[in-house]
């Protein structure tokens, strides 16, 4: 057991614990959800982060929705196992601990599963948010009832996580499963890790828009997008599928350019962990079989020939609840055993 924090609280006895506390942290909002030991989850709710006052104003609103939401569901506090928080961040595992966090003030090296396990008097265990939202399609989302899983998220970057044997891989010092910084072009794009050519750089909604206006301005091609980039001054991901649909070759090339490199990324994870599923979130999933499709065809001329492809490949069902319910999982996984 990793980050339960106060004092682990091992000298309380759980028998009719029914309930686990997922918490998605996230910069403007904290979701919260509570999810039963069949990892069924009632609706969620969510609270505004606050903007100043750091650690212990976050941590004092975690508490108050703990409180909002076990009252809204009639959930007694003796009935709830623990509590599970997704935060964003690179994050000590071990430890409980944010170790930065750049878009909320002041939870640098925060020991946050000791905070909260403090004020909320409830164990409490910290995740990654990519990996919590993983973890929730896994157990109740695209992923429920299969084996092992990979989960692209596709939003401002490439996030995600890989589920292998029922467990989230973390690697051995907490950096694993970063898919977004699989290099898929070498001497590529300069990232903001340090690298070039990581996926994220090719195949996320902000990253894929910012490479179709950098082929605008490099050429004269004939574009739907031009007048879009006139009038709202910056081109979306959603923005270059519908000049896609309406026929627009630019627009189809570029769209087809991010499929492709997906498709290259979803190889490489086949044959490194052989999964039954991959599942696709974030912004770009909305485009669902938009995406799917030429990600399929790419994938089918790209991975081998030895054996036919059995790995699926499908759209995350959960949306933006997906981390609360995955943090709520990982509490029942670590504090309860399932």
């Amino acid at each position: 057991m990793h980050n339960v924090g106060l004092g682990d609280l091992i000298e309380r006895d759980y028998p009719m614990a029914k309930w686990c506390l997922g918490i998605d942290l996230g910069g403007t909002f904290i979701k919260f959800v509570l999810v039963d030991e069949k990892f069924r989850p009632t609706p969620t709710m969510q609270l505004p982060t606050p903007p100043q006052g750091g650690a212990g104003n976050v941590v004092a609103q975690m508490a108050a929705g703990l409180g909002k939401i076990l009252k809204k569901n009639r959930v007694r506090r003796d009935d709830v196992l623990g509590i599970g928080v997704g935060s964003p961040g690179p994050i000590s595992i071990s430890r409980g601990m944010v170790m930065a966090m750049p878009n909320i003030p002041g939870m640098d090296k925060c020991p946050l599963a000791g905070m909260v396990a403090e004020a909320a008097g409830l164990p409490t265990v910290l995740e990654n948010d990519a990996n919590a939202a993983a973890y929730g399609e896994y157990i109740a989302g695209a992923g429920k009832n299969v084996g092992d899983m990979v989960m692209f998220t596709l939003g401002t970057g490439v996030g995600g996580g890989v589920i292998i044997g029922g467990q989230i891989v973390h690697g051995v010092h907490d950096a694993g499963a970063e898919l977004g910084h699989l290099i898929v072009q070498p001497e590529g794009a300069l990232c903001g890790c340090g690298q070039r050519g990581c996926l994220e750089q090719y195949a996320s909604a902000t990253f894929m828009a910012k490479r179709t206006e950098e082929a605008l301005a490099a050429g004269d091609e004939p574009s739907l997008l031009r007048a879009v980039l006139k009038r709202k001054g910056k081109l979306e991901s959603r923005d270059v599928n519908e000049a896609r649909a309406k026929g627009d070759k630019f627009a189809a090339r570029m769209w087809d350019q991010c499929a492709y490199y997906l498709a290259l990324a979803c190889v490489s994870f086949c044959r490194i962990f052989d999964p039954d599923e991959i599942v696709l979130a974030g912004g770009m999933s909305n485009a669902g079989q938009d995406l799917l499709r030429p990600l399929k065809k790419h994938f089918k001329a790209q991975t081998w020939t030895l054996l036919p492809p059995l790995t699926r490949i499908s759209i995350a069902r959960l949306g933006n609840d997906a981390g609360a319910i995955g943090a709520a999982g990982v509490a029942w996984q670590r504090l309860g055993g399932k």
